[in-house]
Formats: structure tokens, C-alpha cells, sequence
């Protein structure tokens, strides 16, 4: 194993992070590296080590956040191998796993505290809408591969739990700000308590930013910021076999929208968001546990300019207009006024108690969702849509060292019935020392907006712009994959290590081929985007992840991910059929190092590197390949008796670079944060 090490360590200690600390100053100590394997339930809906799980698993800790300095949910996800995490605009995110940089990406599950948070409006996850701080997050728990058996059809090549601290874990009052560079103003409030039966905290946040600086030839770019959210957690144990979680929070987020190819375009939008969720888990007599848990998401988005008159707009005389374009001279908006969507789900989970070498899960959910945008879909009706599912998860060892786990997951959606099934054979062939086998097939459902959009653009009743709309016939897409993965610890090298190879192969991938159309005012192109499925794409690749202690008080923290993708799909069938490929649209390497020391018991440091090969995003620019360079120092005190913590952060010590878009220019960045506990 050193040797192989020692092959391959230059290529990738160059693309790793490292990382060190936790929120309340903790030394990293060896059993935070090297103690109990984590436990882990994304995976099969119920508790496993993290070498016994059927897919590869990534866990972001409190500490690790802290110690990464992250401001932004893109910089949370460079932590991982295999995830591409860009900025689109200053301030809305878009992640994804295997992805191809799209502005909205559309295959990643996002959950927090196991309630989805994918948005059928965007066909995405629109991250400002979340209302988590980051603050609340104890860890991240984090699916590298497809995971349709577990978290169902959005989560075609990958998914996310945002866990968030448990009401009991804390108690008093907290209050954090940020200060620093694009007039970065960032407030929270977190306060736990007990009220009657109850335990519960309420958290208040507020952030202002001024997003992107723009290119000086090009101006400003209008991308700021200006976020209000509050959030309620609560635990009721009103019995010893009964508990109940309630969770509600209120998002109120303006934050500018637009193209970096066009600056001038930029205009401010309102996100007004909300959720309610319920979870209630009884523990029965004999170790088995059913939980019923219900939520709904609420979300209304909107922004409309008046540009003024078209004559004033296209500077022609008002008489002129009536010539040019067949319609009276009328006032000229841009945007797409009011969007809205909502979903109710209901889900009944019952786990199963470890039944001799046998554990496992089973599950069923209804999901209503609605949406209604006229910009979108061309008319203000609302369109609703339901699903139904239906899961089981089992793990059986089959001996000391072998263990297989078999899940599966039916849909039944309105483009039919969907199977995903995964197959994983673990083998710990030396103690510590493990092998994962996996075969499986993850299949998606066109989300509510693609299935349909019909987005148009008219004047006085006639359209001048058609720029996209649903094709008939839209169906599932579907990704076949294998891994073969390796996870090892070195109790006396202080080492743990995780190397998985995989492939996947995408059919019936869900794309966009152009069509010439004829539009009654002749005013802007006339082809239009028809979404269908029209594409496909294979991925092979290796990931790597590794932590070390090379001494006392320090952590290293590294991953890597190598991305060989081979995709084509076709642009245009008439006259005749064109094809063509996205093979770079995303990074072919991507990985970083953080290193952390613990200089006395209350003063630590750590410095990460984050390194990124050249894209071409889709829907974006060519961007070329960046290395970016980050610090933090963190203080621990007492003033009058409540502890203080005073961090200092930088970002991207060197170069400017550019982030999806040439215009989206990332300088150099600094920010004081201090957090201060209160009994």
C-alpha cells in the first residue's frame, strides 16, 4: 500500500483539501481521524458503518466546515471528490455530482434533515431558498454515485442530507457576524431552550453581499444580495416509545438574476419561501422502528421590468413600430414575472431491528406537487402532478467478512413506472481493509417543468421569441453503473483512505435539440429549444479520499477526482440530423489539500488549496483551469464569562480567476467572523 502511495501521491496530494477544528476549538484528536467508523443511514434508510454501505460516502463534520472557512454552499461542496460547485451569479449556487455545469442542475437529491429541497419549478435546487445557516449544520452526509434506490428520481447521480443540530445538543444563545470583502454584512441568532415538554431552537440569519465585482470593461454586475430567514426546530418525547420533530421556517431572499454575457440584462429577484414539516418515530417493543413523516414546500419567485416603449427601446419613431412589426407602439417588459411551486409529501418508513446477520427497511410515499408560471409554461393555470413510491433496503452478512446489501425503488409517475435497483457486495478481506462491489440502475422522471414548459414571448397577443418547449413523448432517462471500491485504515500511520473506480452509462438522457419555427413578428431568431431524449453519455473515473495525522494537533485532509466522460446527443434533426458532444462541460480533474494545526489550545490555522482542469459549461463560457489558495485563523476566548471565537478568513490568495461565466471574476477575499456564546 505505501508503494502505491508513493505512485500516485504527486498526482494527488496537487488536487486536494485539508482540514482541522471543530465549532467549539477542540483539538483534532486521533480518535476524530482514526476512532469508531462513522455511521451512516443515506445510504439504506438505515444505520451502517460507512465500509459496510452500498455506495461511496462522503461526511462533512462541523469541524471540517469550520476549518474550511466556507462562505458560499459552492465552497461546502469543493470538499468533495467527484462534485462540480460554480457560481452562475454572485449568489445563487449550482452543485452537482458528474454533472455538465448546467445553470440549473437537475440530477443531485438535496435534503435537509431528510425533506427534500429540489425545486420542480427550477428542475434544480435554488440554495438561497434553503433557509439553513450554517451554523445549525452538525454534518453533511453525502452519496458519490447514483442513489435512485434510496432518495428516489431526482437522485440520479447523487444525494444530500443536510443534518442539522438537534435541539438537545445545545442550549442559551449564540450570535454570529461577518464582515468583509463585496460589503459582506452576515448576522445569525441561535437560541435553544425547553419549553414545557419540548426542546427546541430558533435561529434567525440575515445576509447582504454585493456578489460578483464584473470586468471594468464590461461594468458592474447587479448579482448582491439581501436575505431574511428564520427557522424553528422542536423535540417532543411524550412518551418513552414516541417522538416527534417539528420543523417550519420563513425565507425572504432579493438577490439579482442574469446572464454574465450580458450585464446590462441583470434584474433583481424576489424568492419568498417556506416549509412545515412533521416526523413522528415509534420505537416498538421489539427494536423495530416506524416513522411517518409529512412536509410541505412553498415557494413564489418573481421579477418584471419596464423596459418603456418599443419605440423608445429599438429608437424608431412610435409610427414606425406599427410598420416594422405589425403591432402598436406598447411598453416593453423583461422577466418572468411570477413563478410559484408546491409540494406536499407523505412518507411511512418502517426499520427493521438486526435480525441475527439480517437488518432492512421498507417504505411508501405520496408526493403533490404543484406549479404555475405563465412566463413558463404559457398560460397561468396551475399544473399539479402526483407520484407514489415504493422502497425496501437489506443488509445480510453472510459471514464475518462478507456483507451484501440489495435495495430497490418503484415510481410510479406520469411518464410510468420506474425500478431502481442497486446490488453491493462488501468484503473486509483484512481487518480495516475493505472492498465494495456495486451494480445498480437509477432511473429519472422529467420533472414537472420539463414535461411542461412552453416558454414564449409576445407582444399585444403575438409572439417575437419562442426559446424553448416540452417535446412529445418525454420519458425516463436512465444510468447503469459499477464500482469497485477500496477503504482501508492505518491504525499506526494514522491513515484512512477511500479509492473507488467507476463507470456509468447514461441512456435516454433528458436534452435539447433545436427546430426552426415561424413566428408571426420576425424579430428574433426562429429556432426553438425542444427538451427531449436525445442524449447520452458515459463516465468512467476514479475518486480518492484521505485523511492523515502527521502530528499531534494537525490534520490532512485530501481528495481527488479524475472524470473521463464520452457523451453525444443531437442539436438538430432537420434538414438533417446533427450530433455533437459535451464532453468538456465539465472539469476532467478536480480535487484540493487543506492542512490545520492546532498552534496552542486556543489558536489554530489551517490553509487549503482547491485546483480545478479547464470547462466549458453548459449554458456558460469556456473557463480555463484555476488553483486557488485559503486561510483561516481562529481564536478562543472568554470575555464576561461566555466564550468568544474570533476567525479570520481569506480566499483565494493569488489571481483573479473566473467562475462559470468570464464575468463572474473571483478576487481575493477576506472576512472577520466572531461568534459569541451566551448561557
Amino acid at each position: 500500500m505505501l508503494a502505491l502511495l508513493q505512485r500516485y501521491s504527486p498526482l494527488f496530494f496537487l488536487n486536494a483539501w485539508l482540514m482541522v477544528g471543530d465549532s467549539y476549538g477542540a483539538v483534532v484528536s486521533e480518535e476524530d481521524v482514526l476512532g469508531d467508523i462513522p455511521m451512516v443511514n443515506i445510504a439504506s434508510r438505515f444505520e451502517q458503518p460507512v465500509n459496510r454501505a452500498p455506495a461511496s460516502i462522503t461526511l462533512i463534520d462541523r469541524a471540517l466546515l469550520d476549518a474550511s472557512g466556507a462562505q458560499t454552499w459552492a465552497d461546502v461542496f469543493r470538499l468533495v471528490p467527484g462534485f462540480q460547485s460554480y457560481s452562475p451569479n454572485g449568489n445563487r449556487q449550482g452543485v452537482s455530482y458528474h454533472g455538465f455545469g448546467k445553470e440549473f442542475p437537475n440530477r443531485l437529491e438535496v435534503m435537509v434533515d431528510g425533506r427534500s429541497v429540489y425545486e420542480p419549478i427550477f428542475s434544480a435546487v435554488t440554495w438561497g431558498s434553503l433557509g439553513v445557516n450554517f451554523e445549525d449544520i452538525d454534518h453533511i452526509e453525502i452519496v458519490r454515485g447514483p442513489s435512485s434506490p434510496s432518495q428516489g428520481s431526482n437522485a440520479l447521480l447523487g444525494a444530500v442530507n443536510i443534518v442539522t443540530r438537534a435541539p438537545v445538543q445545545d442550549s442559551g444563545t449564540a450570535l454570529t457576524y461577518t464582515s468583509g470583502s463585496r460589503s459582506t454584512r452576515n448576522a445569525t441568532l441561535r437560541h435553544n431552550d425547553q419549553l414545557g415538554g419540548m426542546f427546541y431552537r430558533l435561529s434567525l440569519g440575515y445576509q447582504h453581499n454585493e456578489g460578483f465585482p464584473g470586468v471594468a470593461n464590461e461594468g458592474p454586475l447587479d448579482d448582491g444580495r439581501e436575505r431574511y430567514q428564520l427557522a424553528f426546530r422542536g423535540t417532543l418525547t411524550p412518551s418513552l416509545q414516541d417522538s416527534i420533530d417539528i420543523s417550519f421556517g420563513i425565507v425572504d431572499n432579493t438577490e439579482g438574476l442574469g446572464d454574465g454575457d450580458h450585464p446590462d440584462e441583470y434584474l433583481s429577484t424576489n424568492y419568498d419561501s417556506n416549509y412545515q414539516s412533521v416526523t413522528w418515530l415509534r420505537s416498538l417493543t421489539n427494536g423495530d422502528e416506524l416513522q411517518i413523516k409529512g412536509y410541505r414546500n412553498s415557494l413564489r419567485a418573481g421579477n418584471r421590468v419596464n423596459r418603456g416603449l418599443l419605440s423608445a427601446v429599438f429608437a424608431v419613431p412610435p409610427a414606425a413600430v406599427q410598420g416594422l412589426l405589425g403591432i402598436p407602439d406598447q411598453t416593453f417588459t423583461v422577466g418572468f414575472d411570477r413563478v410559484s411551486s408546491e409540494r406536499f409529501d407523505l412518507e411511512l418508513e418502517q426499520r427493521f431491528a438486526p435480525r441475527g446477520n439480517w437488518q432492512s427497511v421498507w417504505g411508501l410515499g405520496v408526493r403533490s406537487e404543484m406549479v404555475e408560471s405563465e412566463f413558463l409554461f404559457g398560460h397561468d393555470d396551475k399544473i399539479r402532478e402526483e407520484s407514489f413510491r415504493l422502497f425496501s433496503h437489506n443488509e445480510w452478512a453472510l459471514s464475518r467478512d462478507w456483507v451484501f446489501n440489495f435495495g430497490v425503488m418503484f415510481e410510479d409517475t406520469p411518464v410510468g413506472t420506474l425500478a431502481s435497483p442497486r446490488l453491493a457486495l462488501n468484503y473486509e478481506f483484512i481487518t480495516h481493509h475493505s472492498l465494495r462491489m456495486v451494480l445498480g440502475r437509477s432511473e429519472r422522471a422529467p420533472s414537472i417543468a420539463e414535461l411542461n414548459t412552453d416558454r414564449t414571448s409576445e407582444f399585444g397577443g403575438l409572439s417575437y421569441e419562442a426559446v424553448i418547449r416540452s417535446g412529445h413523448g418525454l420519458r425516463e432517462e436512465g444510468v447503469d453503473y459499477a464500482e469497485l471500491a477500496y477503504i482501508g485504515r492505518f491504525p499506526s500511520a494514522n491513515v484512512e483512505l477511500d479509492i473507488s473506480l467507476f463507470r456509468e452509462e447514461a441512456r435516454d438522457g433528458v436534452d435539447a435539440y433545436s427546430e426552426d419555427i415561424v413566428l408571426p413578428i420576425p424579430l428574433f431568431d426562429d429556432t426553438i429549444k425542444v427538451i427531449a431524449n436525445t442524449g447520452e453519455w458515459e463516465t468512467t473515473g476514479v475518486e480518492l479520499q484521505l485523511s492523515y495525522k502527521p502530528l499531534a494537533g494537525s490534520l490532512l485532509r485530501l481528495h481527488y477526482a479524475y472524470l473521463d466522460l464520452d457523451s453525444d446527443y443531437v442539436k438538430r434533426f432537420e434538414p438533417v440530423e446533427l450530433q455533437s458532444d459535451f464532453n468538456t462541460s465539465r472539469p476532467r480533474h478536480s480535487g484540493g489539500l487543506l492542512f490545520a494545526y492546532q498552534l496552542t489550545p486556543r489558536l489554530n490555522a489551517s490553509v487549503m488549496s482547491y485546483y480545478q482542469s479547464a470547462a466549458d459549461w453548459r449554458n456558460g463560457n469556456t473557463i480555463d483551469g484555476f488553483a486557488r489558495i485559503d486561510a483561516q485563523l481562529s481564536y478562543r476566548f472568554v470575555l464576561g464569562g461566555s466564550p468568544v471565537k474570533l476567525q479570520a478568513i481569506a480566499q483565494n490568495l493569488g489571481s483573479d480567476y473566473s467562475e462559470y461565466s468570464d464575468n463572474n471574476v473571483f478576487e481575493t477575499r477576506f472576512y472577520i467572523k466572531m461568534e459569541v456564546s451566551l448561557p
